[in-house]
């Protein structure tokens, strides 16, 4: 063999040598790849949700949820403990901004200045849905974009241990057969107790005898101490009295039985067909917001809420944890709590001033 052709065959070999090495590395790096995919693929999977949170727009800047109460009250601590968690899920603070004062109106003021993008949010409830059907300077179904319901509080009817009434059955009868003389106490004049009550007596023929107080707490004493004949409120107002025998619950005044009290009628299991008075808390962002936006909000909600550490901490302030199966869902609900509302208010001639 001449040496010429020697060494095109010594080329030959070492060009074939360095095909194989560089197949044997490909090979070699696929197989990290694959390993690396392997490992990396469920944190991928985890990740996913909150970057593309993180990717839309309204979540790339703080978020401002306002309390139209002041700081301390039950509104204001159920809002904060989802701001913290909300905070958690999105990279972003959470500020909770509270403006009280106006019956609600300068909250709702506030919310209607935002610019409808998802940022600035608004922490509502029944009772301040009665405030604005009775003042009629806000009309919250016109001025908010419903995101999500995030709970329940349970409402009773409890009178004095020592009524005379041993069902809710026979206070009624009483009522219907003695107009005006019972009374009864509520948070102010148009309140969200004022308006049941009178639709109650509307609706069953009773008739009562209204009393105003400036807070729950002033009106649970006066009927621990007998002033009055009956009071209707949230679950957590009456339960520690009722649990030490100062007061006597007739009947659960939500669409369901309560657990902390599983052997209290509801009110329609005592023969009344009525809406229940149902105090529920949720969150609403200013009128217009896109759809997509408040879909987005809503799932967030959800998945705060979801959390175990949430729902033990909603059930020790003696709420249920209740979410929105979608933003048009919260709106009917809140649209169901406006007209009753609003029927009982005009045929009763109850405004505030």
């Amino acid at each position: 063999m001449s040496p010429s052709a020697v060494s095109a065959r010594r080329q030959s070999c070492r060009a074939g040598a360095t095909r194989l090495r560089s197949i044997a590395r490909k090979e070699r790096n696929l197989a990290t790849i694959r390993r690396r995919t392997l490992i990396l693929a469920p944190l991928v999977a985890q990740a996913i949700p909150r970057l593309a949170a993180a990717q839309s727009g309204f979540l790339r800047r703080p978020l401002k949820i306002i309390v139209p109460l002041q700081a301390g009250g039950s509104a204001d601590t159920s809002t904060r403990l989802i701001a913290n968690s909300l905070q958690h899920r999105i990279a972003q603070p959470v500020i909770v901004d509270n403006k009280p004062g106006g019956s609600f109106v300068i909250g709702m003021q506030a919310l209607a200045m935002a610019p409808p993008d998802g940022q600035t949010l608004i922490s509502i409830n029944t009772g301040m849905m009665a405030a604005q059907v009775t003042m009629k300077r806000y009309d919250m179904l016109k001025s908010l974009a419903p995101v999500s319901q995030y709970s329940k509080t349970p409402t009773l009817f409890v009178v004095p241990a020592r009524s005379r009434f041993g069902s809710f059955s026979e206070l009624l009868a009483f009522a219907a057969a003695n107009p005006g003389r019972l009374n009864y106490g509520s948070v102010g004049t148009g309140g969200l107790e004022h308006l049941w009550v009178t639709m109650l007596g509307r609706t069953t023929g009773a008739g009562f005898t209204h009393i105003p107080f400036k807070g729950m707490p002033d009106a649970i004493t006066a009927l621990v101490q007998g002033e009055l004949d009956f009071v209707p409120c949230v679950m957590s107002s009456a339960l520690p009295f009722v649990q030490k025998g100062s007061l006597r619950a007739l009947c659960v005044l939500s669409d369901e039985r309560t657990p902390a009290l599983p052997a209290l009628p509801t009110l329609k299991e005592q023969g009344v067909s009525m809406p229940p008075m149902e105090f529920w808390s949720g969150l609403a962002a200013p009128r217009g917001t896109p759809l997509p936006v408040l879909e987005q909000l809503r799932r967030e909600v959800i998945a705060v809420m979801d959390e175990p550490e949430m729902k033990q901490r909603m059930a020790d302030r003696g709420a249920s944890v209740v979410t929105s199966a979608s933003a048009e869902a919260f709106a009917q609900l809140m649209q169901a709590d406006w007209s009753w509302m609003s029927k009982v208010a005009l045929e009763a001639g109850i405004r505030v001033e």
